[in-house]
């Protein structure tokens, strides 16, 4: 009896080794794709996610220093504390718009692109620092700004947020501070044979991948089983749940400003003629935002740049730039570079002390 286990066991391995080898030589005509094998290796084997790490008052934000991500978790080269003598320092915040959101990676993300247009249009150096994290919202991008990003000095601050706050919007209790929708980044739970299995085998990686898909950020750091905010469903959004995105991009500003910064508030454009698959509450949600960020910088004397406004009235141009319902193209974020340049061009170059100023790098 024992011997019969002992064989079918024997049979069993056998088997499942000739299938893993062969899946491992069909990969690359199957499609696979390893980098997805790779990311998914390691969130059920060691429970890290290769692109975000939780991170003490803010959620989440990028690694520390891997690959492409700076040692304070942004998707950008190392910023140097101390600001360059007769170097300009604008630092841009926000959420995927402002980080990326495009597959020309850094070359195509507009605080890069702001970069390169002010030092061609001035003929001297400037420094603009991505503090765009994927997913965050005006919550973190408060915590980030007072406990870290303030430190950079920056003389100009673009804070870029529209459509990430709304998240929290479309849940019922709402509470001012997200903690009815947010929740601490907690990768997702495995076991001694899920951790085996997934160190050893290719092939059980992809069917589970195809299952199931890598974690997201989005779904490993919501409150799930929550209702939805019953207004929702009639494309609206209480009023009051606006109140936090304002209070949160007007403590950052004052802020800014009190340090001597010019603040920027740049507002989020849409697709245009997108498909049924967005609910009309997000497009009333965005346009909220955008109208509240054009008030704040009237009341308070803050650059409103309305890429939202331009974008409309130039969507023949700007249509074929969208990737999906937020996210542009490297020329649509150099569209959205240009509107940034010249608002500081109008108000803010002219201020400059060029005493010292260096040639770009």
């Amino acid at each position: 009896m024992v011997r019969k286990i002992a064989i079918g066991l024997a049979c069993l391995f056998a088997c499942a080794l000739v299938a893993e080898l062969g899946f491992r030589l069909l990969e690359r005509r199957l499609g696979v794709n390893r980098l997805q094998l790779r990311d998914f290796r390691a969130v059920l084997v060691d429970g890290s996610l290769p692109n975000f790490a939780p991170r003490a008052h803010t959620v989440f934000a990028r690694p520390r220093s891997v690959r492409s991500f700076n040692s304070e978790g942004f998707s950008d080269r190392d910023w140097p504390l101390a600001k360059t003598p007769g170097v300009p320092r604008i630092l841009c915040l926000g959420g995927s718009t402002t980080e990326g959101g495009n597959s020309e990676g850094r070359d195509g993300q507009y605080p890069q692109q702001l970069e390169r247009l002010l030092e061609h249009r001035t003929g001297c150096d400037f420094e603009v620092l991505n503090a765009g994290i994927s997913g965050w919202t005006t919550a973190e991008m408060l915590v980030s700004w007072f406990l870290t990003l303030q430190d950079y000095s920056p003389d100009a601050i673009v804070i870029h947020e529209g459509v990430n706050d709304l998240h929290a919007r479309f849940r019922k209790d709402f509470r001012a501070d997200y903690s009815h929708w947010r929740t601490p980044l907690h990768p997702p739970p495995t076991n001694s044979l899920t951790r085996w299995l997934a160190r050893w085998s290719d092939l059980y990686l992809y069917q589970r991948l195809e299952r199931e898909g890598v974690p997201d950020i989005g779904t490993l750091t919501v409150a799930p089983g929550r209702q939805d905010q019953p207004l929702a469903a009639e494309g609206r959004l209480p009023a009051e749940s606006a109140r936090p995105f304002v209070r949160n991009v007007a403590s950052i500003a004052a802020s800014a400003r009190d340090l001597g910064a010019t603040v920027v508030l740049l507002s989020l454009p849409i697709q245009p003629d997108h498909g049924p698959e967005i609910a009309p509450g997000w497009d009333n949600g965005v346009a909220e935002n955008n109208r509240n960020l054009g008030q704040l910088a009237a009341q308070q004397g803050y650059l409103f740049v309305d890429a939202a406004g331009y974008f409309t009235e130039h969507v023949e141009l700007v249509r074929p730039e969208f990737l999906d319902y937020v996210h542009l193209s490297g020329k649509g974020n150099a569209l959205k570079a240009e509107l940034v340049a010249d608002a500081l061009a109008r108000d803010w170059l002219p201020k400059l002390v060029t005493d010292g100023a260096r040639p770009p790098r």
